[in-house]
């Protein structure tokens, strides 16, 4: 049996390398031949112009090229067959690394000293041991859970809340409606890495922050959200810095 070819489509970045590697399997193309080209049989996208893929009638599985599919489930003909998203193992590493640093800037007063030597002076806070912080990650996916392993080896007190339920080893777990006011309750610094699908969009909201724990040595609550942009209410973090909601 012939091999069906493999559509290429992605906007943002030049294709170009992702078209040498699929190339080694299967023809790949760029653009189908005609609005029902049945030699297609799979997709790899990324923010694919919408419609493109409703009427490939031999099309079998599409392929995000990240580990995100939100773009995928935003196209308004979207066909009925698997979606298929990246797990890398770099994309995990360079996450993990994105929200450590970010943890631990906060929890070693970063802020404060780039302030101070702008100043040219120096005074050193009162520093708590990363036991005394509480960080509570939303989202216990492969990104979460390898955030929150890092963050468990160097002491720090790790929370999880989840849709359903997902237990890990050293961390507490929340989940569902339930689960949620707690998980905030506890957590000092909040760490969002949830997919963004209908039922997450806009969830970090001010009545969402305004649960955070404030009895910490950060100066406040802390939000960093290492997931998709339409996750927060922008507005809603602006008021929680402005009446210290947030630090």
């Amino acid at each position: 049996m012939e091999k069906g070819r493999v559509l290429l489509a992605v906007t943002g970045f030049h294709p170009q390398r992702w078209r040498e590697l699929l190339s080694a399997e299967r023809e790949v193309v760029l653009e189908p031949d005609g609005a029902s080209d049945p030699s297609i049989t799979y997709a790899v996208v990324w923010k694919q112009k919408a419609n493109l893929l409703s009427s490939l009638p031999n099309l079998r599985a599409i392929f995000s090229i990240g580990a995100g599919v939100d773009h995928i489930f935003a196209d308004p003909g979207l066909p009925d067959v698997p979606i298929v998203k990246v797990v890398a193992d770099n994309l995990t590493q360079y996450m993990t690394e994105y929200v450590i640093w970010r943890v631990l800037d906060h929890h070693r007063q970063g802020m404060l000293y780039q302030a101070q030597q702008k100043k040219k002076t120096w005074h050193e806070p009162p520093q708590r041991p990363a036991g005394d912080i509480s960080v509570g990650i939303m989202g216990l996916g492969n990104l979460g859970r390898a955030a929150a392993s890092v963050l468990l080896s160097l002491g720090f007190a790790v929370n999880g809340w989840s849709r359903s339920e997902r237990p890990m080893k050293g961390v507490s777990t929340y989940a569902g409606e339930a689960g949620l006011i707690p998980f905030l309750n506890a957590t000092d610094i909040l760490v969002v890495l949830l997919p963004l699908t209908a039922q997450t969009q806009g969830i970090v909201s001010y009545s969402l922050l305004k649960e955070l724990r404030r009895r910490n040595g950060l100066g406040g609550s802390v939000l960093i959200n290492a997931g998709r942009g339409r996750l927060q209410k922008d507005a809603d973090i602006l008021r929680a810095l402005d009446d210290g909601t947030l630090k």
